[in-house]
């Protein structure tokens, strides 16, 4: 039997390039499935329609000939900006490589999949963990810089320029207000072919604000300065994607979270991916306990919602096979660590 964990992702906002991500694995919600080999496909448990989506594409891209049988036990809710369709299709191609003893890279299985094309951030999650900076696809080549990679005929995975370790004691809660589903499928790829071109003044403020601020204050254990870059780049993210989800976050809801979320005290806060949920940064049990607290209570007369509180994951998905326990990585960083 093959056993596969992971976790959700933090979507912390754009960089750059076309599509650049930075981002934060988390330690739930958590994903499990379990694989066995079987004559056919069998598929099981939770989310068995995507499951069987993934599964297929993986056995027909590597034409394999037997099935599997597959249970998924525990899974990150959908749609709702935690990155659970890559943590699934991962988990489910990992699982039927490990049976099938073909030897296949992470990318390549996500690729398989049609995941990763975007953002390499819940790759990147699912082998190292941690923080992680990727770098998007580059647009000198491309006829219109505005348009999708897909359409680019891009077939690779974003590049990680910087994966680095994130304190324990940093706490982000995190909220999902009862507003719907956030984009994604078809929507999501409509959103994305109309969004405007980024002009180079904010590629250059983001830029600067990830490489002079979030970066030092991630290795430097600043949770003050890395909570400011990571509102202020959520901001100008926001108003850069505001034409296509109506506003600079998914919906007012979400809008007013965030700003609750800083008025009692966070360090910083934002809206994961598409939303609608979002997060704010607080240091120690005690004070993120008091803030889910006031969260839920405000969440009361906005028509409820789910609020809990996630600490970041450092190192990658733990595959148990016949017993046997590995990570797939352990995060080590790709940045030199403060003195």
């Amino acid at each position: 039997m093959i056993e596969v964990k992971t976790c959700a992702r933090l979507h912390l906002g754009q960089q750059g390039r076309l599509y650049g991500s930075i981002g934060l694995a988390v330690n739930r919600p958590r994903l499990l499935l379990r694989a066995e080999t079987a004559p056919s496909l069998v598929v099981e448990g939770l989310e068995t329609g995507r499951v069987t989506i993934y599964a297929r594409r993986f056995i027909d891209h590597f034409g394999l000939s037997t099935g599997a049988h597959l249970n998924l036990l525990a899974s990150i809710p959908a749609h709702v900006g935690l990155g659970s369709g890559t943590q699934i299709a991962l988990a489910v191609g990992t699982a039927l490589a490990r049976l099938a003893g073909l030897p296949v890279s992470t990318e390549e299985i996500a690729l398989a999949a049609g995941r990763g094309v975007r953002s390499g951030i819940g790759i990147a999650a699912f082998q190292h963990g941690g923080f992680i900076l990727d770098g998007g696809h580059g647009v000198s080549n491309l006829p219109d810089a505005a348009r999708s990679a897909e359409k680019a005929g891009n077939k690779r995975v974003p590049p990680i320029l910087v994966r680095h370790p994130v304190p324990k004691e940093w706490h982000f809660v995190t909220a999902i207000p009862g507003t719907g589903q956030g984009i994604s499928g078809e929507k999501e790829d409509k959103a994305f072919s109309r969004l405007p071109e980024s002009s180079p003044e904010i590629a250059e403020k983001v830029s600067w604000l990830i490489l002079m601020k979030m970066l030092p204050a991630v290795v430097e254990n600043d949770i003050a300065g890395f909570g400011q870059a990571m509102t202020r780049i959520q901001q100008i993210v926001g108003e850069c994607f505001a034409s296509v989800q109506g506003g600079r976050f998914s919906n007012p809801i979400s809008g007013k979270l965030i700003g609750f979320l800083l008025e009692k005290g966070a360090a910083g806060a934002g809206q994961s991916s598409w939303g609608p949920a979002v997060y704010g940064l607080v240091l120690g049990k005690g004070p993120a306990r008091q803030l889910m607290r006031d969260v839920r209570i405000f969440l009361t007369d906005l028509g409820g919602g789910d609020v809990f509180c996630v600490q970041p994951q450092n190192r990658g998905a733990i595959i148990k096979d016949s017993g046997e326990r590995v990570a797939v990585s352990e995060g080590a960083p790709l940045v030199a660590r403060g003195n």
